[in-house]
């Protein structure tokens, strides 16, 4: 696929795809609030960690990828996203990693069940947060029409039922990277209009077992879904995304796959 950008500095055959920039951080940006009950009623504010190329070259547009960490939605922090996110942003992207509310947070929701409830509570904050990214895209020179979402566990389980979900019209993202998360029941919100899937797995994940990933690929095998699955022997939760699979690492994998995605600048 050819890359469209009018860039004259950098070389566009490597642009998105090859490391070629240092990269600058902005921490704790505050992109919404959500509303939590412990340890008492109130709005919680939310933020993020924004990486992005370090150059002052502003003649092209950057993809924008939304990074959600894992934790069992029950703990974790954006932090955890920051070797990924260094390496998009070293590459071009503008790299978003968030923050979002947890069970000790006890979101309210339609649900009586309080882990239903966070995980709900943490779709509608990532989507916030691509609102958010889109809002401010002038201010990071972000192509809007070239944003993508993945994260790792729960937040590859909160990133898909954002991107694939039929009742929220979030951004539309030009794919998806699944790292060890499941959809459950609502795989099944998975249509072949979706956005592209990237799975990665570990068959001996204990965790989230290797079944879900499965599940998933069936689903968009069945519907037509373009995807593409990785389900590593001997591998557990989490894996080191340097380990090296046929051939390249599981990060190249996922660099190759969001570039081969990547549209002509605007909206197709």
């Amino acid at each position: 696929m050819a890359v469209m950008v009018a860039a004259t500095s950098v070389d566009a055959a490597t642009l998105f795809k090859d490391p070629q920039f240092k990269v600058k951080v902005a921490r704790n940006v505050q992109y919404s609030t959500g509303d939590v009950r412990q340890p008492g009623l109130a709005k919680r504010a939310l933020f993020l960690d924004v990486y992005q190329p370090d150059t002052g070259d502003v003649s092209w547009k950057r993809p924008a990828m939304i990074a959600i960490h894992g934790g069992g939605f029950l703990f974790g922090d954006k932090s955890e996203m920051t070797n990924l996110c260094r390496e998009l942003a070293a590459r071009g992207y503008v790299c978003f990693s968030i923050n979002y509310r947890l069970v000790p947070d006890d979101p309210p929701g339609e649900s009586r069940d309080q882990y239903t409830r966070t995980v709900m509570a943490a779709v509608a904050d990532a989507d916030h947060a691509a609102q958010w990214v889109e809002t401010n895209s002038a201010n990071y020179h972000i192509d809007t029409g070239r944003m993508f979402i993945g994260g790792s566990s729960a937040g590859a389980v909160t990133s898909m039922l954002l991107a694939y979900n039929p009742d929220i019209k979030p951004p539309h993202f030009r794919a998806v990277a699944d790292m060890w998360g499941t959809m459950g029941p609502r795989v099944n919100w998975i249509r072949k209009t979706g956005p592209p899937l990237l799975i990665i797995h570990g068959k001996e994940d204990d965790t989230i077992t290797v079944s879900a990933a499965e599940q998933i690929d069936a689903r968009a095998q069945q519907v037509g879904l373009e995807h593409q699955t990785f389900l590593i022997d001997g591998m557990g939760h989490s894996l080191p995304l340097n380990l090296e699979v046929g051939g390249e690492t599981l990060l190249q994998h996922l660099i190759d796959f969001f570039y081969k995605h990547l549209a002509p600048v605007g909206r197709s």
